[in-house]
């Protein structure tokens, strides 16, 4: 039985994606992920149904076809819509004789005297469940259905819990001198540093915004931002300190606007000299080695700055939650609460942007459900 506490299963997965929903990513290793728990228990899960696997179940298991956007890395249905990925799901679900209800949402979870759990709804409905799987989702966009009521389930059935952040969520700034370059993309080479030490550094697309910044390279790096209070420094265009050497070598005669605003949108390039406190008609040829050091430095490694971020309303997954410690690495079962599993965005665990997380839910929720399955048999043949 599939209990649903909106009106409808899979209201996130139809705003996925812009409504086109990124199965998947293309590819994916490790590092795609970020967890507080033990990397080798992440790596154990991956195993358990390897991404070409997952894939081979929505094109040949659910008639699925997708392609791959090679520009993004993802994996979108061919129709480029997200709700046929929803409704087949749904029906794949159905015609394995599952019950669906809707709405039916459970207020809380008890241990039954007699064995198994006891589940409430609001109306005072109970049902008693064998074993329980916890798919509920972390606090992003509650609109979908996915409050935060799981974390209060599972707290109830003996687990802690690693405070919930939003994650993959735009940044804001306070900066004035960035309001006017709204609109402006461009691929930098993003860093995240903590305690003086870079934790993570990637090359993606970063997009400013009339409140702040966002793009794939703010989404990545903002749980850095969010949970740690990283500085996140960028090199705009990916360019390194060599590479802004070589071009203005021979370009000793121009302007400091014109040599940068080659390479970077005007806009910003101007914005930049001024920070790092030069005039804008002063000639290349011209600038001392501190002068030149502080254009390299706001070209190459500037701290962006942020002032917050967006929040769970539109940030597209939750950080933190239960850890994966406190399940069995083999079953995602309970360590608490036997009869109890836990999978998906609930869990410690969150990805990079581009069909991470879905892998993540596919791959747990897969594992949960067989081991519960496999659990009620194995009951059942002993009786």
């Amino acid at each position: 039985m599939l209990l649903e506490g909106s009106k409808a299963p899979g209201r996130k997965i139809l705003i996925s994606g812009g409504g086109r929903c990124n199965v998947l990513p293309i590819g994916s290793e490790e590092a795609d992920f970020f967890s507080t728990g033990s990397p080798n228990v992440l790596r154990r899960l991956f195993l358990t149904w390897r991404l070409e696997d997952v894939r081979a179940f929505f094109e040949v298991d659910l008639g699925l076809a997708l392609v791959e956007e090679e520009a993004s890395g993802k994996l979108f249905p061919a129709v480029q819509r997200a709700r046929p990925v929803r409704d087949r799901l749904v029906r794949a679900v159905e015609e394995e004789g599952v019950e669906v209800r809707v709405p039916w949402r459970v207020e809380r979870i008890e241990r039954d005297p007699g064995g198994g759990l006891l589940l409430h709804n609001a109306d005072g409905t109970q049902l008693h469940a064998e074993r329980v799987i916890l798919a509920s989702g972390g606090c992003s966009v509650p609109k979908t259905g996915s409050d935060g009521s799981g974390y209060g389930l599972a707290r109830s059935l003996g687990h802690s819990l690693l405070d919930p952040y939003p994650a993959l969520v735009p940044l804001l700034s306070d900066d004035a001198g960035f309001a006017g370059l709204a609109g402006i993309a461009l691929p930098v080479r993003w860093r995240a540093i903590v305690g003086g030490k870079v934790v993570e550094e990637r090359v993606r697309e970063l997009l400013i915004t009339h409140k702040g910044f966002s793009g794939p390279a703010v989404l990545d790096a903002s749980h850095w931002w969010v949970r740690d209070r990283a500085t996140i420094e960028v090199a705009w265009n990916a360019l390194t300190p060599e590479y802004w050497k070589d071009y203005w070598h021979a370009r000793g005669r121009r302007e400091a606007a014109r040599a940068v605003g080659d390479l970077l949108p005007r806009r910003l390039a101007e914005v930049l000299i001024l920070r790092a406190r030069l005039r804008l008609d002063v000639r290349m040829g011209t600038l001392t080695g501190p002068m030149r050091d502080r254009l390299l430095a706001v070209l190459c490694n500037f701290p962006l700055p942020i002032s917050g971020d967006a929040g769970f309303s539109v940030a597209e997954v939750t950080g933190g939650g239960v850890p994966l410690g406190e399940l069995n690495p083999s079953t995602l079962e309970s360590r608490s609460t036997p009869g109890l599993y836990l999978c998906g965005e609930i869990l410690d665990v969150i990805g990079r942007i581009g069909g991470y997380n879905f892998l993540w839910a596919w791959i747990t929720g897969r594992l949960a459900g067989e081991s519960a399955a496999r659990a009620v048999a194995k009951a059942g043949a002993a009786t």
